[in-house]
């Protein structure tokens, strides 16, 4: 599934592909939706059973659809404009995208409704969260640690309740972060795109 903006309409789209392998064409549209008039922003998620797809809309609103026709299940407003995709964990908690003026804030799929959960509004995630298993989480948040500090950290959260765990400046980081990967030794790799990359190991 991905974002598109079709010629003449008036916001991008959810548009579901299907893969055809060794297949002419290779991909063919299952279905186009348009349920979010004010066009979906960044790459949307799709849950751990596949059946229901999470995006952003440029409403300020996190959209769940159903993954088989693209029909809306439920919108939930973040009252922000998040621009980078949200982090869903395979029991169903949402973590909220990322960008300029966003908050850290996080929701449970309750089938036909969005739960939500906490919302920090000291934070400012800058991209989307990674979840590393219950109990730690990772973002990239505009600021160092410390009040009114200035650059960027990378901030260790408990998703269950958002509270802060650690965070760790990234020195002299310049440019937009570009996400942030945890390996199965649980080492911690973030980049921005200035080149820069930053590694932290274990504890």
């Amino acid at each position: 599934m991905i974002g598109l903006w079709p010629p003449g309409a008036n916001a991008a789209e959810l548009v579901a592909l299907k893969y055809h392998r060794g297949q002419s064409p290779l991909l063919t549209r299952e279905w186009a939706s348009d349920a979010v008039a004010a066009g979906v922003l960044a790459s949307p998620v799709l849950s751990a059973d596949g059946s229901t797809v999470y995006v952003n809309g440029r409403d300020e609103q996190l959209w769940a659809l159903n993954a088989a026709d693209g029909k809306p299940k439920w919108s939930v407003p973040l009252h922000f404009l998040a621009q980078t995709p949200p982090a869903v964990s395979p029991g169903g908690l949402i973590v909220s995208g990322g960008g300029p003026d966003t908050r850290l804030a996080a929701f449970r799929d309750a089938g036909d409704h969005a739960q939500p959960l906490w919302r920090r509004d000291d934070i400012n995630p800058l991209s989307s969260s990674s979840l590393a298993g219950d109990g730690v989480s990772y973002t990239v948040a505009s600021g160092a640690p410390g009040p009114g500090a200035a650059g960027l950290s990378l901030l260790v959260f408990d998703p269950a309740d958002g509270h802060t765990i650690n965070s760790y400046p990234l020195p002299q980081a310049t440019g937009y972060p570009v996400g942030v990967s945890v390996g199965h030794d649980r080492s911690v790799v973030t980049a921005t795109s200035e080149g820069q990359v930053y590694s932290f190991a274990p504890k």
